[in-house]
């Protein structure tokens, strides 16, 4: 019994240990009152410790995020066996430094994948795609052994560029959500709508046009009727399948916080929500105004039962705009902002430019977008600066200053701010 008491209570012990060291660290800097008050946002990785600490459930603990082998279609097995023989070979080729000898037909050098590594997958097939022929003219000329233990037809090719298609956009959307130069907290909100309507089959390119999940490379017109009935049947067992399975896990392991949408209603690129359902840009508009409450002090205004349900004036014209205008207060900020016709120069992709110019008509709603898109939709910055300062920390250099490290880190992040933006300061 004694054993069995153990298995709970030491990861409790474990949660309060780590608890205590946050609020340690944070009353150094006088921050604990912010986080008792729950006015302090944790930007981290699902798999951090700091989830633990502050005990937010694992996605890995839901019953949707694991994958039995034997649930797998027969078909899908194949794709897992192109992906694990391009692994091997990508492997294989930077041991024995054959990379030199594909560049130098032409191809491109292989690049390895790493688990830790959001983009790695997606670069690894797309360089093996890019290159499997000089792939195959290299080994040829290798002993059988090697051919042997490759069997390189293991590597459907069909299936690798379908594969390659398929992540395409998670690539997209990674690069994008990394930005460190600009507000990302709305990006969530742009980043799963495109994944979701990506891999349900209702994405659409540059033009406007519809993509059809079945066409997502070049290649396929020399194959007659038969063979493209065979193929497309192929494609409805496979990827069909991981085309559901990772709709489910995207809705699984991500969940709009209010502060998404909020982000996304303050850029006047997506005031509207188009992409959003009408319950949800209720929540969140009631959400906005509560915090714009307790910005401009009006969380007092309506203590009466007689005052909550009072009109708003005769000008504001609420009738349509749905649920919230029943607490629509006067001289509502979010109202007006979501009213106005908003110049095209301030639809960028920075919208800090905006609320800088509409400082003095919108007090409480400019204070608000700057407090969230303070907050990075990603941890990618923070540990790039932990990266930079790894390399700053040399063995020549180990016992630089803290303040030291920080000048470093400020003034390199000034200089690549410079070399991409040469009018940054202006």
């Amino acid at each position: 019994m004694n054993d069995l008491h153990l298995i709970y209570v030491v990861p409790d012990l474990i949660k309060l240990t780590k608890q205590v060291t946050i609020r340690e660290q944070l009353n150094l800097f006088g921050l604990l009152s912010y986080m008792d008050n729950n006015k302090i946002t944790f930007t981290s990785d699902r798999g951090a410790n700091i989830l633990k600490a502050l005990k937010s459930p694992s996605p890995s603990k839901h019953g949707e995020a694991n994958t039995v082998l034997s649930d797998l279609p027969p078909k899908s097995e194949e794709v897992l066996k192109t992906i694990t023989t391009s692994k091997k070979l990508v492997k294989y080729v930077k041991l024995a430094g054959l990379n030199e000898n594909i560049e130098e037909r032409g191809g491109v050098a292989l690049k390895q994948e790493c688990v830790i590594r959001w983009l790695s997958m997606s670069k690894m097939l797309e360089s093996v795609d890019a290159s499997i022929e000089h792939i195959r003219f290299i080994l040829s000329s290798k002993s059988s052994k090697s051919q042997r233990y490759f069997k390189l037809n293991n590597i459907n090719i069909d299936a690798l560029k379908d594969l390659i298609g398929l992540l395409s956009e998670f690539k997209n959307v990674s690069s994008l959500v990394q930005t460190g130069t600009r507000p990302s907290l709305h990006m969530a909100y742009i980043c799963i709508n495109k994944l979701e309507r990506h891999l349900s089959g209702t994405d659409v390119n540059a033009d406007g046009e519809n993509i059809d999940i079945y066409d997502r490379h070049e290649g396929r017109i020399d194959l007659n009727k038969a063979n493209q009935l065979f193929y497309v049947s192929f494609l409805f067992q496979v990827l069909i399948f991981f085309r559901k399975r990772l709709i489910q896990l995207l809705k699984c392991m991500f969940t709009f916080d209010d502060k998404h949408l909020a982000a996304a209603i303050l850029d006047p690129l997506y005031r509207k929500l188009t992409f959003a359902s009408t319950y949800s840009k209720s929540i969140d508009h009631l959400y906005i105004r509560e915090q714009l409450n307790d910005i401009l002090g009006l969380s007092e205004q309506h203590k009466s039962m007689e005052d909550q349900f009072t009109d708003p004036d005769d000008n504001s014209g609420t009738d349509d705009i749905g649920p919230t205008a029943m607490i629509t207060f006067k001289n509502d900020e979010l109202e007006r902002y979501l009213r106005m016709n908003i110049e095209d120069i301030y639809k960028q992709s920075n919208p800090l430019k905006f609320w800088h110019d509409h400082q003095n008509k919108f007090p409480g709603l400019s204070l608000l977008a700057r407090r969230l898109f303070y907050i990075p939709v990603t941890s990618a910055g923070v540990e790039r600066q932990f990266s930079l300062a790894r390399l700053t920390i040399t063995q020549c250099r180990p016992s630089l200053a803290p303040d030291t490290v920080n000048d470093v880190l400020f003034v390199r992040s000034i200089q690549n701010a410079l070399d991409s933006k040469p009018d940054f300061f202006l």
